[in-house]
């Protein structure tokens, strides 16, 4: 799905970079970079970025948006990166996909003394309207094991209790998206539990979120709220 999500993924909101500080000239790792939309907006902050993944065909993508930018095929819980090498380890929209039992451990392991880890999340927050509502149940009901309440995880509360850093309180950025009915549904394919279903289921829900989104935004332009939820850990 790899065109479907450098088509239609957002970027994140200038208050994630913000609350990192002062970036320039840090060396940051960027993990689960997929085609780069954090890598990109790091760098636009001066930092020097390596982006790995352990997808190679969304890092080429990420290369045809910046053609020299260092990207690495490998995964979170294996790094290929020396001990005590790096300022920053973040995790745009992905730590989550990475083995829980060495995630911790090897972040850890890359980090200077001073050094960071960093995860953010954005969702949509339109749970008072009753097209949100309707599109989750849709989605729900045919991918078994997603639920909306997933969107509250509290990730950051897990890197503390590996005891290897010292996590802040969870930071809200507030944000909102103007989209294309056609562009969220590029989108939606773009996700792992709606490009797993088999294609008529998936084309069976496509279909449905497409009703639902055009008796809500009948001209076709949707302005959604959004949030994006960041935690930083400090290197203990």
């Amino acid at each position: 799905m790899a065109a479907e999500y450098d088509l239609a993924r957002p970027d994140y909101p200038a208050g994630v970079y913000d609350a990192l500080g002062p970036l320039a000239g840090a060396l940051v790792l960027d993990g689960g970079a997929g085609t780069g939309i954090a890598t990109r907006q790091l760098a636009a902050r001066g930092a020097r970025v390596i982006a790995f993944d352990r997808g190679r065909v969304v890092l080429l993508r990420a290369r045809v948006h910046t053609p020299d930018q260092p990207v690495v095929v490998a995964d979170g819980g294996c790094l290929p990166f020396r001990d005590a090498s790096v300022d920053l380890i973040c995790f745009a929209q992905a730590w989550h996909w990475i083995d829980e039992r060495t995630r911790d451990v090897e972040a850890h392991r890359v980090l200077r003394a001073s050094g960071r880890w960093a995860g953010w999340w954005s969702h949509a927050r339109a749970d008072d309207d009753a097209w949100f509502d309707r599109y989750w149940s849709i989605v729900e009901s045919a991918c078994p094991g997603v639920d909306r309440r997933q969107r509250d995880i509290d990730w950051g509360a897990g890197v503390a209790r590996s005891g290897r850093f010292d996590v802040g309180d969870r930071l809200s950025v507030p944000w909102t998206r103007e989209i294309a009915v056609d562009d969220w549904l590029i989108d939606l394919r773009s996700h792992s539990y709606i490009a797993a279903l088999p294609p008529a289921t998936r084309e069976h829900l496509v279909a449905e979120v497409r009703t639902v989104l055009d008796r809500a935004f009948p001209t076709g332009a949707m302005i959604v709220p959004y949030e994006t939820w960041l935690w930083i850990g400090h290197k203990r």
